[in-house]
């Protein structure tokens, strides 16, 4: 009897090594990753290579998708916040080393909750099919509190999993902030008010008086009122999601900044999801190019906010729609009075710039940017429009951009891109001569690689050696149409450049990037995806957010020097 172990995860560090360590017994483990953003998957590495990043489509198909991978006949499912008992590990082994009569297995869960297992409030019967041949067992379609379905006989052990799913109150509510917001796209019931009134406490009665829930002391007693509130806020979801769908509209004001409306873009599909039409303004050629063709958006509206005549016009068109929510995701006031001319009903974005005055509900920036990413200050702009959006695995998306990626050829070609410009000041400029040393050490140790480097067209105006521009593996496209770049960009093997638009394009396209911080903070307006080395100094200085040093020595880009940079791009070739 060879087992495949198949765990599905998702920021799971703080529980995956003591899982993986308790499926020693097994011929496989396979592990679908919904591409977590803590070390779950590096310390998978440990223990399995065969590791799958897979978007998040409920946990039926994401669970099929590991069942599919799997080689044995045998299928053990487990959550990685679940362990495999001594006791259970040396039943599966000993059935099987006899005939096997059953198809599948249903096992005992034991359950914990704030630290103590928990014996009654109904939870002292929980029994999982989890063990099944591959052949005859599949996850059902439902999005939460999935279970397989199987075609045979089924057989029971008593030798328990430990499930701990919830050390603490942070993660119950976190996991009850996910799931209840999965159940709430599953089905609109009726009678959610009434349900909302009298939900929350049944369950709690049952759970704590007919469950005997009290002989489970204080954990019993949270268990129960935390489960009847749970019960409150699923409906009050799905109250939310009935009244919200339809015919409705959204309108995202997008940021003038090429990576900042990169970014944007991880909460286009949720928006998407609960309005019916996502109308997207824009006021900068080059942000439209980042967001034409874009799935989730149904209209994008361009004016020229400089020129009256063009922000009226534009204004103007948006009425007509009767919008009902309109977000800016600038502090800018006069995104907020385009909001108001646009005849918005609900307006939501930064306090900042009068935002408390002219918005109807607001979010109170940390003007140090020491406090969170700027991904997390759109997050919880989104959330002040709509309770009911799930950004759990949101990522960022360039939907309608293709281009055949021509990576591997018998040469080992790599190729790198290079953008040493910065259109916000030279205080997030690298020195040009760095950039200068940094291509000549690449052409010259490396023979199988080829530079590109980009900018706008006044970008021309910086002169290169001669010695790089001759090169035949050099390529320039300074004044390149920003629409016929874009597609190219995840093509490249490395990007390397300062923090700017360009970084945040290969960023979303998932090329490693390396880049160099001046004025700004990676912890603010960095990277998202993983494959990122940052070169920052953390000087007392650092970060000012201005576009020249004020100090005039520009020391935490010139600090960092090209032999440094060289090391951490040997990496990739």
């Amino acid at each position: 009897m060879k087992i495949s172990a198949v765990i599905v995860t998702y920021n799971e560090a703080a529980n995956i090594e003591r899982c993986l360590q308790s499926l020693d017994f097994c011929n496989e483990i396979i592990i679908v990753d919904s591409n977590s953003t803590d070390k779950t998957v590096a310390l998978a590495k440990k223990y399995t290579n065969k590791i799958f990043l897979h978007e998040f489509n409920g946990f039926s198909d994401i669970k099929n998708i590991g069942i599919d991978k799997a080689h044995n006949d045998w299928v053990l499912s487990i959550d990685a916040d679940e362990v495999i008992s001594p006791a259970l590990k040396n039943t599966i082994l000993s059935i099987g080393n006899r005939h096997l009569k059953f198809e599948g297995y249903y096992i005992k869960r034991n359950d914990f909750f704030l630290g103590k297992e928990i014996k009654h409030c109904g939870w002292n019967n929980d029994y999982q099919l989890r063990l099944f041949k591959k052949s005859t067992g599949r996850f059902d379609g439902r999005v939460v509190h999935e279970s397989v379905k199987l075609l045979g006989s089924v057989g029971k052990i008593n030798e328990p999993i430990y499930h701990y799913s919830y050390p603490d109150t942070k993660t119950y509510f976190n996991k009850m902030n996910r799931y209840t917001t999965l159940q709430s796209k599953v089905k609109l019931k009726r009678f959610l008010i009434i349900r909302m009134m009298f939900a929350p406490f049944l369950k709690f009665f049952r759970m704590y008086f007919v469950k005997f829930g009290f002989l489970d002391g204080f954990q019993g007693f949270v268990l129960s009122i935390y489960s009847g509130f749970s019960e409150f806020i699923k409906y009050s979801k799905m109250y939310e999601a009935k009244n919200t769908a339809g015919n409705n509209s959204i309108l995202l004001k997008a940021p003038n900044w090429i990576g900042d409306a990169v970014m944007m873009t991880m909460f286009l599909k949720e928006a998407k999801r609960l309005y019916k039409k996502v109308i997207v303004v824009v006021t900068s050629p080059a942000v439209r190019a980042i967001l034409e063709n874009n799935s989730y958006i149904d209209n994008i509206i361009v004016y020229d906010r400089k020129n009256l005549n063009s922000t009226l016009n534009a204004a103007a068109t948006l009425k007509k729609e009767h919008i009902d929510v309109g977000v800016s995701f600038s502090p800018s006031i006069s995104s907020y009075i385009f909001l108001i001319l646009a005849g918005v009903k609900l307006r939501v974005g930064y306090d900042a710039d009068c935002g408390g005055l002219l918005l109807h509900k607001t979010y109170k920036q940390d003007k140090t940017h020491k406090r969170e990413h700027i991904t997390q200050e759109y997050n919880k702009i989104m959330y002040l429009v709509n309770s009911g959006f799930d950004f759990s695995f949101s990522k960022q998306n360039l939907t309608g951009r293709s281009a055949s990626k021509n990576r591997h050829n018998k040469l080992a070609i790599k190729h790198i891109l290079i953008a040493p410009f910065a259109i916000f000041g030279p205080s997030k400029m690298w020195p040009l001569e760095y950039y200068s040393e940094l291509i000549r050490l690449i052409l010259i140790k490396n023979i199988n690689t080829t530079i590109t480097i980009t900018g706008i067209e006044q970008d021309k105006s910086f002169l290169l050696p001669r010695a790089i521009t001759e090169n035949k593996r050099f390529f320039d496209l300074r004044g390149e149409d920003l629409t016929k770049v874009i597609p190219t960009i995840k093509n490249y093997d490395l990007f390397i450049g300062n923090d700017s638009g360009i970084m945040h394009i290969a960023d979303a396209f998932e090329v490693p990037v390396i880049v160099i911080y001046g004025s700004t903070a990676p912890y603010w307006g960095g990277p998202i995806a993983s494959k990122a080395i940052q070169f920052y100094q953390g000087l007392d200085c650092q970060p000012c957010f201005e576009k020249t040093c004020k100090l005039l020595h520009y020391n935490c880009l010139k600090n960092i020097k090209p032999l440094k940079v060289y090391e951490k791009v040997r990496t990739y070739l």
